[in-house]
């Protein structure tokens, strides 16, 4: 009797030992992702910060330089709902190692490039290979993380932030120190190792745990999802103000009040302080605030739009400077919040599927509102008018939030 209650005590501490265990390694799973992720990023915003040395050099037109940016975006949003579902279908690890891997042989081919007509060719593959890391990671994030889902989004999340800062910082001060193309070349080279680690560390699901393979029909279902197709709607009026305003903070306060470039980015940076602490915080808060994550979102949205009204009407430099981390925060918080919301729509089951198709809507705001907001701003030169037609996006947001109806799946 003795020796068999020993044999239960040292079963149940082994049972408990490797729940620890996993609990400890989805951490290093976020770890991973967060890092291959911020790397892709890096790929991604690498064009922009030596555009013009790099145009001027190889002979291409100071107006074109934008389409390689746009070329990227188009082949990123065509691949977003491939990834997904292929994610859903073969597996979250595969898809994101193969999404990576010719990410990175195609950063590195770019430094090669010679023509205006290759330099578009590679940058809409790679955002066509960019675009299909979307579905799987957030998979991965959904199947390892129950209810503290919302920090991992969170976290996850602050890639874009990290990555906007990194490519800025190293990307020009190695195309100066050893050619435009060496850095292109280490990115690629760096993009291949991390997909290698990628496939190396990731697990699909924690151990004892399956995913079936979603079927057609399952896909197909998803278009009917009422509320994945509201959150999806809701999130492109969202990001329409976000990137409306990023676009052109900074043209805004430079054209239109004579702030000093120096200043404005000073300003901007703040702004981006905000977004970078806002996202783990808005994912904590849908960790704690589940039940209620539609109502925050909508109230984070709210002062999103009162913000970017307040901000238009700024009189001072230090008005900005106080505003800009507040408004940053609303402008980016949201991001975990309608992660956390569409996968509690879609299932665990269908979460790369609907990241996927998700985040293709969440283009579409991200493309319009820039020419949108410039077409208004150049027809009046006004602050508070430009504003208030990129505030438009996210009152949309808030109105088609308003009909998501109560959760139907439980968080696990």
């Amino acid at each position: 009797m003795k020796s068999r209650m020993q044999l239960m005590v040292g079963d149940v501490s082994a049972t408990t030992l490797n729940d620890a265990t996993i609990r400890s390694f989805r951490w290093v799973i976020l770890l991973v992702i967060w890092a291959a992720f911020m790397v892709s990023c890096v790929d991604r915003f690498a064009w922009a910060s030596i555009a013009a040395p790099v145009g001027h050099a190889l002979g291409f037109k100071l107006a074109l330089l934008g389409s390689l940016t746009t070329a990227f975006y188009v082949g990123y949003t065509v691949s977003c709902p491939i990834g997904g579902i292929l994610a859903d279908r073969f597996g979250s690890r595969a898809t994101l190692a193969i999404s990576m891997f010719p990410l990175g042989v195609l950063t590195f081919c770019f430094g090669f490039v010679q023509t205006f007509g290759m330099a578009v060719a590679l940058h809409l593959l790679m955002g066509f290979a960019a675009g299909a890391e979307y579905g799987p990671t957030i998979k991965i994030l959904t199947m390892w993380f129950g209810k503290d889902k919302g920090r991992a989004f969170g976290i996850w999340a602050t890639g874009t932030s990290i990555s906007v800062v990194v490519a800025n910082a190293t990307v020009p001060r190695i195309a100066a120190a050893y050619g435009w193309q060496a850095a292109y070349q280490i990115l690629g080279i760096a993009t291949l190792v991390f997909s290698l680690i990628c496939f190396c560390v990731i697990r699909n699901t924690p151990d004892g745990q399956s995913v079936p393979h979603i079927t057609r029909k399952q896909i197909a279902s998803l278009l009917k999802n009422r509320n994945l197709l509201l959150l999806a709607l809701g999130g492109a009026g969202a990001l329409y103000g976000t990137l409306g305003f990023v676009a052109w903070a900074n043209a805004l306060m430079t054209i239109a009040h004579g702030i000093s470039p120096v200043v404005a980015g000073s300003v901007l940076v703040w702004f981006g302080v905000g977004a970078f602490v806002s996202k783990p915080l808005f994912g904590w808060l849908y960790d704690r605030l589940v039940n209620y994550a539609k109502i925050v979102t909508i109230l984070n949205l709210v002062i999103f739009i009162v913000l970017l009204i307040v901000f238009g009407n700024c009189s001072s430099i230090s008005s900005y400077y106080a505003i800009a981390p507040f408004l940053g925060a609303a402008a980016y918080g949201y991001t975990p919040l309608l992660i956390g919301l569409f996968t509690q729509a879609s299932g665990p089951q269908l979460a790369g599927a609907a990241a996927g198709f998700v985040n293709t809507v969440w283009s579409v705001g991200s493309f319009i509102s820039p020419i949108v907001a410039g077409y208004v701003f150049q027809h009046g030169r006004s602050l508070t008018n430009t504003l208030g037609v990129i505030a438009i996006g996210p009152l949309l947001g808030v109105i088609l939030l308003c009909f998501v109806r109560k959760r139907a799946v439980a968080e696990s």
